[in-house]
């Protein structure tokens, strides 16, 4: 068995794992608790019913958009996690603060879904978001510069891909705070542009 293996210093991956994934399912279905059923007092129209939907958009648009960034970000820890042996102490924290990030998601989506034309309040989205790029990247980075965390038949490109991912997440966070400053409203458009590079990400590994 390898040293590391033995070393008091490593925690095994799959607690790591298994915490991450028990966090992102409470994450993601946490989210829908911001989409709360619209409160009518009588009498009760069909007009009205319809207004308060419509109202309702922006907070389902920011769930929705909410959801699957988190679904990228679970995918993107889980092509790293798969590659490696164990990680040690700096890793542990470092997943640690990156799983707070993750938990404050549902905060800042239902913050942004309601008062999403406030500068302040896309501020504070776009900021977790950033945080939880920027940590997902050091995990990468960390293990792309220690070769003895990774498994012997892992995938170095798995790794290489995934930091890679987060960069350019990176940047369209960069990019919708800027927009935040002078189109708060419309700032969360920016994360569109990840699903297609997702998309087309995944296609180049088949």
């Amino acid at each position: 068995m390898n040293s590391i293996d033995n070393s008091s210093n490593f925690v095994s991956k799959n607690r790591i794992e298994t915490l991450v994934d028990g966090i992102f399912a409470i994450a993601m279905t946490l989210l829908v608790l911001g989409l709360a059923v619209p409160h009518l007092t009588a009498p009760v129209t069909a007009g009205a019913i319809q207004s308060s939907l419509y109202a309702l958009i922006p907070s389902f648009y920011v769930l929705v958009l909410s959801f699957v960034l988190l679904a990228i970000f679970w995918n993107n820890h889980h092509r790293i996690y798969t590659q490696i042996k164990a990680v040690n102490g700096t890793l542990l924290w470092i997943n640690i603060i990156w799983l707070l990030f993750i938990v404050l998601i549902p905060f800042s989506a239902s913050l942004s879904g309601q008062y999403g034309s406030f500068i302040i309040v896309k501020v504070i989205f776009n900021i977790n978001m950033l945080g939880i790029a920027a940590l997902l990247y050091l995990n990468a980075y960390i293990l792309l510069n220690h070769n003895d965390y990774i498994h012997p038949e892992g995938n170095r490109n798995q790794l290489i891909s995934s930091a890679n991912s987060s960069i350019f997440f990176i940047i369209v966070v960069l990019i919708a705070l800027a927009v935040s400053f002078i189109l708060p409203s419309w700032a969360n458009i920016a994360y569109l542009l990840i699903i297609p590079y997702e998309i087309r990400d995944n296609l180049m590994k088949k």
